[in-house]
Formats: structure tokens, sequence, C-alpha cells
């Protein structure tokens, strides 16, 4: 077994933890964030937990072929 799994693991549990972190943040009342900021915040957390569900996903196709 390479080093690939472990890697899309890793990777995908940091992007999913990192697109948790700023949606739990994400707030349309703080002070100075305009709608438009808060939305974009909102899509990339979004695709930040998307793409890391993606690689754990690539993983157990992977981990399957051994």
């Amino acid at each position: 077994m390479n080093a690939k799994p472990l890697f899309f693991w890793l990777t995908g549990s940091l992007l999913v933890l990192f697109g948790a972190m700023i949606a739990g943040q994400a707030r349309p009342d703080v002070l100075g964030a305009s709608t438009s900021s808060f939305i974009i915040s909102i899509v990339v957390a979004f695709i930040l937990i998307l793409v890391g569900s993606l690689m754990w996903i690539t993983i157990s196709g992977i981990i399957n072929k051994y």
C-alpha cells in the first residue's frame, strides 16, 4: 500500500475541518460584514466540505481495490 490513501485522507480531513470552522463562524450580523461576503464565506465552506468528502469517497474506492 502506498501513501496516496493516507494523503487523500489527511487532506480531506483538513478540508472538512476548515470548511466546518468557516461555516460555524459565519454570521450575517457581524459588524463590517456585507451580505455578499457572508454568502461567499458560506459558498467557500460548502466547497471545502464537498471536496473533502469527495476525497474520502475516493479513498474508499482505492481501499476497496486492495
